[in-house]
């Protein structure tokens, strides 16, 4: 597991295993894990993003467009 991205609203995490990316939005409790084109498209944009100076509402912003698909509640163990 490695933390690609963490704000106060987002973190991205990578799972090398399991060949895909989690992203959690703390703002409303929920994740989606994503895999296939659509997580290299955001592993992409990632990179370019860390290729640059965004600053993090950009980044926030860029991420809150994959909010639909966020489907699963987060809960602590």
């Amino acid at each position: 597991m490695f933390v690609m991205y963490n704000s106060e609203n987002y973190c991205v995490v990578e799972f090398a295993n399991r060949h895909g990316i989690e992203l959690v939005d703390k703002t409303t409790g929920r994740a989606g894990f994503l895999e296939g084109e659509l997580e290299l498209k955001i592993r992409a944009s990632m990179a370019d993003f860390a290729a640059g100076e965004p600053n993090l509402e950009q980044v926030d912003e860029f991420l809150g467009n994959y909010d639909s698909l966020l489907t699963n509640s987060v809960a602590l163990h």
